[in-house]
């Protein structure tokens, strides 16, 4: 009779496995942070093997050369593309159908074809309509740390996942777990509740929806502030 070998967790801890898992129960969310820290100090040697660090910074090179901006009146520094907020535009930058200054026209808070996510992993934010070409700008490495949380939730899918008015949440992670996302795919998975994809207690879903929340920190605008609100984040920075 042949001996079955124990499988040891492959988190590197050198204890044993049960009969058909990779890691201790536990384990895996240990190594998922570890791997986390691991990438974060890769990131920070690549970048000092560039030339770029705390005395020469990466995203304003990028501002400088690669099209980024940098909104004046938001926090936003990302592709122009991405950028939908009009707050506290200079006046050079606006258009020439711009209303002359003290025109009694009510400026709209942003670009009409965004959409602003009230639930979801981009709840707050600003996201553009699904044929936007900035879907396709997404970063390789965040459409790499969603490929495997969404792989694992479809293998197999389990809970809300299985239910018919869920299949096209369905296709949108299977095509996250391919990277082979659409307009309409983004869009669904960051305005899409976190029971949706599981149950309060699914690591799995939990997974997944931590990489859509670094994706819309990452890759979508914040939604600009009302005019009262701006007016007392200025007067809060000018006390300090």
């Amino acid at each position: 009779m042949t001996e079955k070998r124990e499988r040891r967790c492959f988190c590197g801890c050198g204890e044993s496995a049960e009969m058909g898992r990779w890691f201790v129960q536990g384990h895996d969310v240990t190594a998922v942070a570890a791997l986390r820290a691991v990438e974060e100090l890769r990131l920070a040697y690549q970048l000092v093997l560039l030339g770029y660090g705390p005395e020469r910074s990466v995203v304003q090179t990028a501002v400088e050369g690669a099209g980024w901006v940098r909104c004046p009146g938001c926090s936003y520094v990302g592709p122009s593309a991405a950028h939908t907020c009009t707050a506290e535009a200079p006046a050079g930058d606006q258009s020439p159908s711009s209303p002359e200054p003290g025109a009694e026209q009510e400026q709209e808070p942003a670009s009409a074809a965004a959409l602003l996510a009230e639930s979801g992993a981009a709840q707050g934010r600003l996201l553009p309509e699904a044929d936007d070409r900035m879907w396709e700008a997404v970063p390789l490495h965040l459409r790499q740390q969603l490929r495997g949380p969404a792989h694992q939730l479809v293998s197999p899918a389990q809970g809300p996942l299985t239910a018919r008015e869920n299949r096209h949440l369905l296709s949108a992670v299977r095509a996250a777990s391919r990277m082979r996302m659409t307009g309409a795919h983004w869009t669904l998975l960051l305005t899409t509740g976190r029971e949706s994809f599981g149950g309060p207690r699914s690591q799995r879903a939990q997974r997944l929806c931590e990489a859509l929340e670094q994706v819309a920190a990452e890759h979508t605008a914040p939604a600009p502030a009302s005019p009262h609100v701006r007016h007392v984040e200025r007067t809060i920075r000018h006390l300090h």
